[in-house]
């Protein structure tokens, strides 16, 4: 049996494919970048730097984005501009369950003061970009911490200060002392 190949429908397989490359439209997002919340899990590691069997819970947050002009993160130097100077680029508020009144307050984190990210686009040219962003922080535990109910509010915002929405995480339980 003897096969023969055909030049033609090659040819047109390859037409196609070239149109359809030159048909690709960029997505619209806004210029002010839009976050959804995507996973957070936990896990515990042990913690040598900490002493004979310690260990700690390691959390991590993963973050959707979507932004129109593809400017978030930051540069180091550009982290030391003034405006930055409340939260960052990268806002992480931390709530924990109150037994007591079966309601979250606020768990005020030093670690989580000024957190930022860096350039997500290092061609700095303008366009959209989407991904998603990992961060995880970590729980340092004792024998006297217990284990508690958290959960996260979470907002970016990209170079030229514009503010994403804020999302919410689901809840965990890491071990904290308080």
């Amino acid at each position: 049996m003897q096969f023969k190949l055909s030049t033609k429908p090659l040819l047109v397989a390859f037409l196609l494919a070239i149109s359809t490359l030159g048909c690709f439209e960029p997505p619209n997002y806004s210029n002010t970048p839009e976050i959804s919340f995507n996973s957070i899990v936990k896990f515990t590691v042990d913690d040598p730097f900490s002493g004979v069997n310690a260990k700690r819970d390691s959390v991590i947050i993963t973050v959707d984005f979507k932004d129109g002009d593809g400017d978030l993160g930051e540069t180091p130097d550009g982290r030391n501009n003034p405006r930055y100077s409340d939260w960052g680029n990268y806002e992480l508020k931390t709530f924990r369950l109150d037994p007591n009144t079966k309601s979250f307050v606020e768990l005020e984190q030093a670690a989580n003061k000024t957190l930022f990210f860096p350039i997500l686009k290092p061609d700095l040219k303008r366009g959209p970009i989407e991904g998603n962003l990992d961060f995880s922080p970590s729980f340092f535990y004792n024998n006297r911490s217990r284990l508690t109910v958290i959960k996260y509010q979470i907002r970016v915002r990209d170079r030229a200060f514009n503010v994403s929405n804020k999302i919410e995480t689901d809840t965990l339980s890491v071990r904290l002392t308080y």
